[in-house]
């Protein structure tokens, strides 16, 4: 009986090869929600204090009327929001610092969070458009399934891990990281 295998090659040579590439290149798959520590992500902060309103919690306006608030800057969507918010300032300060750092999170991170499967996907799939946000599927069955109204579930599913970070984090922004999982991947899943 011959030891080649494939093109000529002996069978030991091969399966050592073989196991070479193995070792060297990581096999890239995606992963369940739990295998990302909400304490340790590493969100950049895409959205500005001045970009989102801090009473209505909808985009300022461009040309909205402006003030600060312990030494942060806002921006108002319509008249009037800087006399409510001067109403409350500690109040409507505290919920518009969770509010940006959550939908900064819901920027970074769906685009590595599957619409479909609620699992962080391996990078280098598809992407899509979906309620004001890029998703990214982990696999081909899902790069088929993506559509808008698969959408509405991932959203909410984010937006819960976005509360949750933004309790464990203190709302503490991380720029030029690679990813925003970049550390924050668990060893014990």
């Amino acid at each position: 009986m011959s030891k080649k295998l494939v093109s000529g090659r002996s069978a030991p040579r091969f399966i050592l090869v073989l196991a070479m590439a193995l070792c060297v290149a990581p096999i890239a798959a995606q992963l369940p929600p739990d295998a990302v520590d909400l304490a340790k992500v590493k969100i950049p902060e895409a959205l500005k204090s001045t970009d989102l309103c801090p009473v209505k919690f909808v985009p300022s306006a461009a040309e909205g009327e402006t003030w600060s608030h312990g030494g942060v800057a806002y921006r108002g969507s319509e008249p009037g929001v800087a006399a409510t918010f001067a109403g409350d300032p500690d109040t409507f300060a505290a919920k518009a610092a969770e509010e940006r750092y959550v939908e900064n999170f819901m920027l970074a991170m769906s685009t590595i969070w599957c619409p479909i499967t609620d699992e962080v996907t391996p990078g280098g799939r598809k992407q899509v458009d979906g309620l004001g946000y890029t998703w990214e599927s982990c696999c081909s069955f899902c790069d088929e399934e993506m559509a808008p109204e698969n959408f509405d579930e991932a959203l909410e599913r984010l937006r819960e891990r976005a509360v949750e970070s933004f309790e464990l984090t203190g709302g503490i922004y991380t720029e030029g990281a690679s990813s925003p999982v970049e550390g924050a991947i668990r060893d014990d899943i």
